[in-house]
Order: structure tokens, then sequence, then C-alpha cells
């Protein structure tokens, strides 16, 4: 195996190409990092600078030509990108020439072609150059019907990450040696901050989560982004330190820096002090590293500097603004790379000031706006009506509405995507006053609100939720997809659920969206209740921005809903039923729960052939479809096995039921082990059991006992057996469970791990195809595999998963203490 990478920088051209100076720089930092033993480690690193056409070709092709399965290769380009009419890309170099695009530069198809024929299946492409985003555009249609966007991207392991979508210019930074985005990614990869998880390595999604934060820190309109399939995310670029005193002060410093809003608290600059002193660090390392996490906001500060100082000037010669005037400041406004929200405050409170308005005022109006009045209105109106319409400042402003309210919101309708909060056990000061202004239409503010409840409750995942819609509505149009969870019943569950979708919702919101577009979340409350699944699905259907829907939990649900669903074409994934007549529902249906066969055929297997168990006590609630389907299963693989059911009767439902006397009933009918098939809704009773049982027969259960609140029965469930389709330490290498605890505070359970699956499918799906047909054509298509929590996620005609892996803990006591835990007991 080697680490080979092409590094092409174009800084000269022909006439009608303006010069960039800063493409050599690019390649030159790249190639320091990337050779660095320590850091990128590569073993061979060519430096293209300023090629003719015909040599850039030659080069690209030999990068990718005779190589090895197990080789690391890396394009990186920097310089003009060309978009033709058609919307194609095409790669500028020395000679090309604007008349004769494609002639004189190299295509992106021809790029993805050549990547396409080599065998190497680690390929990492860093684009730094207008429109950059479209070499993951212009894809062909595929057999059945959909346009794969992926599809340019070709074979497994293949990443593309972009500084700018497909449709923006990629500015440079004046006065910097480097461009904006290469001079975040070199500093990710050499300071070792893009190590997001701390593992010693950064993989290609940490560089680019890190080097588009920093980017957008500096040029909220400038958006990179990544593109990848299979293990494309998960390609290591290069080392970072482990446990380094300076990354460590810097971490400290971002972690302040992020909470501050672009400044250190008073708080913070003491916590830093002790840091520093703490890990020894002079006042200048301490100043340096401070400096280089500042300079991006000092950048940004600066850049709305310039804007209000152009701004004032402009004024100053007419007021109102020239239509010429106002052209221009909107070309300034590209080139700093401000957003219409960076300026709009900006614009109000200038304006304002040239006003003298004889009534109150109310609501801030883009100067962008404007333009479009005085198209129709004289100007000598124009005055009364910028008067109107201006900041107030004779009374109490309304609401800042920093996006649209772009659908109506009922309150009490068991559906919220933020306009109200659904677990009302976690309603709070700042919560509530983020769902007031998400309602009001006032998005910045309910950003601000929920990263400051966030702070103080990181274990909710309806406030992240929430948190994402807002920034997805504040951009505008997002895709929409909905989860359904039994909030009002089973809030524990619902919140394990929630936190799964949140997850996947945040990553792919933090790299850009779906094809730029963010992902908003309905979020509904069906209390695991047939009747009001269907209600709720009934609705989800009508509402066609809703692409998808994560849910429900219960199988009895989930049965009820599925035909709605079917009938109207929506997509349901289930990450948490397991009922094997789902399967048959219909091809809208899916699920990334294990089936019902897989875990009563892993306990019975278990529990005959290692425990070597010969009679069985079942208990089980017949209310629950679920439970009855495994009862069934298990006892045809027990008899299979060897083993028999024990005659005695346990069904925990009845309003006599009385564990003492069946657990006793059942030992002197020979049984030695015990089986519950319970209802997520009779935990309770289901416990019952297992604290008379007192250890006399060993416990044997569903996934459904999986839950840490059972824990606290202590010595009651010693040894219980029960089989799940995640557990931590089943995949140790993979980033979800890492990632997991960094947003949460603490470790999650198998239903955030199949519900984050189940979303990520939608969202890779998604990325393919925004439409609900094309989903569950992507979804159904033998091509599609993607790496999630629980393993590959593969699904059959039928939607069920393929090779479902299932894996059995027992509960066991902590040595030293009095507390019990989940311990896996097989892989």
């Amino acid at each position: 195996m080697v680490k080979v990478a092409l590094l092409i920088g174009v800084s000269e051209y022909e006439p009608g190409l303006t010069p960039l100076p800063a493409a050599t720089k690019n390649v030159e930092a790249m190639q320091r990092v990337l050779l660095h033993p320590e850091i990128g480690g590569f073993d061979d690193v060519t430096l293209l600078l300023n090629p003719q056409q015909h040599q850039m070709a030659v080069a690209i092709e030999t990068l990718f030509d005779g190589r090895q399965k197990d080789d690391l290769l890396l394009l990186f380009f920097s310089g003009h990108g060309i978009k033709d009419e058609s919307g194609k890309l095409y790669f500028a170099a020395r000679n090309t020439r604007k008349t004769l695009v494609k002639s004189t530069t190299v295509p992106g198809s021809f790029v993805h072609e050549v990547m396409s024929n080599s065998r190497s299946r680690r390929e990492i492409v860093i684009l730094d150059c207008c429109f950059s985003g479209a070499f993951a555009e212009g894809m062909s249609a595929k057999d059945n019907g959909f346009v794969d966007i992926r599809n340019q991207l070709g074979g497994e392991g293949r990443a593309v990450l972009t500084s700018s979508t497909s449709t923006q210019y990629s500015f440079e930074q004046q006065g910097a040696e480097t461009s904006t985005y290469t001079r975040y990614i070199v500093e990710g990869l050499e300071t070792g901050a893009a190590d997001r998880d701390e593992d010693g390595w950064i993989s290609v999604d940490e560089l680019h989560e890190y080097a588009s934060k920093k980017v957008q820190e500096v040029s909220p309109a400038m958006k990179p982004e990544i593109y990848a399939i299979k293990e494309g995310y998960k390609i290591n670029l290069g080392k970072a330190p482990i446990d380094n005193r300076y990354l460590r002060y810097r971490r400290e410093v971002e972690y302040w820096v992020e909470g501050g809003n672009g400044e250190i608290s008073f708080t913070g600059r003491a916590a830093l002090e002790e840091l520093r002193n703490k890990l020894e660090l002079t006042t200048n390392d301490a100043n340096e590293i401070e400096t280089q996490v500042l300079e991006p906001i000092k950048i940004y500060k600066h850049k709305l500097q310039q804007y209000e100082q152009v701004l004032c000037k402009e004024i100053e010669v007419k007021f109102p603004l020239s239509d010429k005037a106002l052209t221009d400041l909107k070309r300034f406004q590209q080139v700093l790379g401000l957003t219409d929200e960076s300026i709009a405050l900006i614009e109000a409170s200038i304006i304002a000031k040239q006003q003298t308005p004889k009534t109150p005022i109310y609501k801030p109006i883009s100067i962008s706006k404007i333009s479009n009045i005085w198209n129709y209105i004289g100007v000598g109106i124009i005055g009364t009506i910028i008067g109107g319409l201006l900041v107030a400042i004779v009374r109490p402003q309304p609401v800042f509405k920093s996006c649209p309210v772009d659908e109506k919101y009922i309150v009490g309708d068991k559906i919220s995507v933020g306009e109200e909060i659904l677990l009302i056990q976690d309603t709070h000061p700042e919560k509530k006053a983020g769902v007031e202004a998400f309602a009001d239409g006032d998005c910045q503010n309910a950003i601000k609100k929920f990263e400051s409840y966030r702070n103080l409750n990181p274990t909710d995942p309806e406030a992240l939720i929430y948190l994402n819609n807002a920034k997805a509505v504040r951009r505008r149009e997002p895709l929409k997809i909905a989860v359904s969870v039994p909030i009002g019943t089973n809030s524990d569950v619902a919140k394990e659920m929630l936190r799964g979708v949140a997850q996947a919702q945040d990553e792919v919101n933090r790299m850009g969206g779906i094809d730029s577009k963010l992902l908003k979340v309905a979020i509904a409350n069906d209390d695991n209740d047939p009747s009001t699944a269907v209600q709720l699905a009934t609705r989800f259907v009508k509402d066609a921005s809703i692409l998808a829907v994560v849910g429900h939990n219960s199988s009895n649900a989930s049965l009820s809903a599925a035909p709605v669903y079917q009938k109207d074409g929506l997509v349901m994934m289930s990450p948490t039923s397991y009922a094997p007549n789902l399967s048959n529902v219909g091809n809208y249906i899916f699920r990334t729960a294990p089936s019902v066969n897989s875990i009563a055929d892993s306990v019975s297997n278990y529990a005959v052939n290692i425990a070597r168990k010969t009679n069985f006590l079942m208990c089980v609630d017949p209310q629950s479809l679920d439970n009855l389907l495994f009862k069934d299963r298990f006892i045809k693989a027990i008899k299979a096995a060897g083993g028999q059911i024990n005659s005695t009767n346990c069904n925990i439902s009845t309003s006599n039921f009385d564990p003492i006397s069946v657990t006793d009933q059942a030992i002197r009918n020979g049984a030695n082990a015990l089986v519950l098939a319970i209802y997520i809704e009779r935990i309770k009773e289901g416990l019952a059991v297992a604290r008379t049982n007192q250890g006399q027969l060993e416990v044997f259960s569903s996934s459904t006992l999986f839950r840490n609140d059972i824990l606290e029965d202590g010595e009651a469930i010693k040894g219980m057996i029960i089989a799940i389709p995640w557990h931590s330490q089943a995949f140790p290498n993979n980033p979800f469970e890492q990632k997991a605890k960094r947003l949460w505070g603490g470790t999650v359970n198998w239903r955030t791990a199949t519900s984050y699956d189940a979303t990520k499918a939608i969202i890779i799906g998604l990325q393919r195809n925004e439409t609900r047909q094309g989903l569950q054509e992507v979804l159904h298509s033998p091509g599609f595999s993607i790496d999630g929590a629980t393993g590959t996620i593969q699904f059959s005609q039928s939607g069920d998963r393929i090779n479902n892996k299932i894996f059995l803990v027992k509960v066991q006591q902590i040595p030293g203490t009095d507390k019990y835990e989940f311990v896996p007991i097989q892989p």
C-alpha cells in the first residue's frame, strides 16, 4: 500500500481569466503537511504548477493508473473552475481560453472516468475552485429511473471535498498567501485540531467539518461541501497528536470562543489561565493559539466593518440609493462572502439614521428588497415608505423575522417542528423562549436560545432537532422528514429514538445538508397507540413536503400505520418494530430493526446449546403482536434444539396475575429457565416475575428490556440474557458511539443506533433522489449500501435488513460497586 498525491495549482492564465496568486501557494502548503511524517505521511507528492491542459490531463490519468486496491490516492486542484451552460465543470489550465473551453480545459467528466477505471478503492479529491460542487452533478439516469448524484463519484471509498457549491464562486482572502478554504484544510491537518473524536487520526469527514466551520466563520455565504460513498467519509488522511498540550489548550480555547459568540468570557479567561499554567505553556504560546482560533471571527467582523463603511459613503453621495448603487453594494457583499442575514441589521441601523419618522416604525427591510419598490414608486414617496418600515426607535420592536414561517402551526396536534415542546418534562425557560421565537419566525433568536439550553441540558434530543430545524428554515428550502415516537406513554424510549434521528440530522446539516439543502425533522407523538399512529400517518401522507417517516416504535403502531404509507407512496422506516408481517405490507415499508426470527433464534441457541437449559417458562403479554410472534418462534427453536416449554400459564396481562404462584408452579413442573416476552408498556409486570424468581430460573428476554432503568432492580435481574442489534463494544471502530458520547454527554443504546441508521439511510437515499417514489427506488436498488451504527445497511425487496447481526448481553454487577450493567457475552 502506498499513499500518493497530485497537487495542481494554476495561478497564471491567458487573457480573459484573472490570475490567482494563491493557487500555487495552496499546493505548496498542502505538500508541506502531506509529506510531513507525523501528519500526512505520504510516500509520493507531485507538484504541478501552472501546467498546460495536456500536461494536466496526463498527470491526472497517471495518478489513478496502475494502482493497487489498498493505495490511497489524493488529487488536489486549486485554480479556476469553469461551468458551462449545461452545468458541467471544467478545470482551467495555464493555456485555457474562455472562448475554447472544451478543448483547452480538463473536463470534470474526464477525472470521473479515470477515477472509476482505477483499481484503488481509497480516493480523495479536494477542489479549491469556483463552482467546485458541480463536480458531483450531471449524473446520467440509471435503469430504475432515478438520477444518482453519487454515480459520478464511482466506487467504494471515494470522497470529494469542495470549497463551494455548484453555484458559488470560491473567494480568495485578501492579504493571505493561501486561499480561505485551503488555509483551513492545512490548519486542520497541521495543528491536529480537525481530529474531532481525538482518536489520533483525521478522517475525511472530520477534516471537512473543521474546514467548513472555519470557512463559514470568515465568509458565511461560502458553503464547502463533501460528497462521499461507502467508506469515503472514514478514509484517514492524516495523523494527529494524542494528549498534546498545545492541542489541548487550543480545544479549550475553541470551547470558550464557541460558547461566547466569538468572545472569551471572564469565566473562560480564568479557565484558560488555569489550564495554561497546568500545561506549562508560555504566555506567547497561549497568545499565538488564541490568535489563530479567533482570527476567522476577526476577519468576519472586519468584513462587516468594510461593508458598513462603503454603505455609509454611498449614502453620503446620494440617498435614497440609486439602482446602480444597490447593484454595486450587492456585488460587494458577494465579494466579501456575506449573507443577507449578516448585513440586514447594518443596513437597518444606518438607513434608520437617515429618517426622522413621525410614526412608530416596525421592521427592518433589506436594501436589496427596497430596490424592487423603487422600480414602481416615485422617489418622493420612498421616504415615507422606508420610514414606515425601518427599525422601531419610538417603542419596543416587534419580532425580527429572520426566517419565514413556512407552514401552518397547530398547537396541540401532536406534531411539532419547533413551535411547541412535546417533551414537556424537559421544559426550561431557555427552551421555551426558543420555541416561542421559532413560532414567531425569529430563527436567529431561536437558534441562540436552543444553543443556550443545549449547554444546560445536552441530553435533550428535541432541542437539537429544533435547533437544526431553525437553521434549516433560516437557510430556506429545507428537505423535510418526520419521526413518530411514544412521547406520552414512554418518554424514555421516545428520547432514545429521537437521539438517533437528531444525531443523523446534525451530522448531515453540519456537512452542508443534502445538495446544500438542510434537513428539517417534524416530531410526532403517537403514544404507541395504533389509532393515533393511523391518524398521524394520514396527515403525513397529505403533507407533500414530508419525504419519509422514521417510525413507529411498537409493532402494533407500525402495522396499523403501514398500509396508509403504502397506499399513498410515502417511505416508512421503522427502527424498532420486528414483527415479521410488516415485511408483507408493501414496497414503501422498511426497517432497520432486526427480524423476530433472528432475535428468537439467537436467544434460544444460547439458552439450549451454551447455557444448557431444557425447560422454559414462557411469560408473555398477548396484547403485543411482537412478543406473541417472539413466543411462537422461540417455541419452535427450543423444540428443534431438544428443549421443552413448561406447561405453566404465564399471562402477565391478566388482572389477577400472581408472579409468585406462577413461578412456584413452574419450578414444580421442572422449569430451569424463564423467558420474558413482554410489551414495552408491560415492563413493570415482567420485572415483577424476575423479582419473585430470585435467581432460581435463568432469565432470557428480547431487546424490549434493554433499558438503563431496569438495571436499578439489580440482584433481581442479575444474569439476565437479552438479544439486541447493537452494543457499543460490538462495533469498536465505528465512529457512531464516539460522536454520540460527545453529542449527548454519555452512552446511548440500540434504539438510538437503529434510529440513527434509519435516518441515515433516508438521508443517503435523498442525496440520490429527492422525491417520494425516487427514494423508495433508491432504497430498494441492489447497489444501495451504507455503513451505519449497526454495520452495513442494505435492504431486501421485502424492506428488511440484509444480514442484520444480533448480539447477546448479560446483566452483571460492576466489580466493587452495587451497580449493574449490560455486558456482551458473545461477538
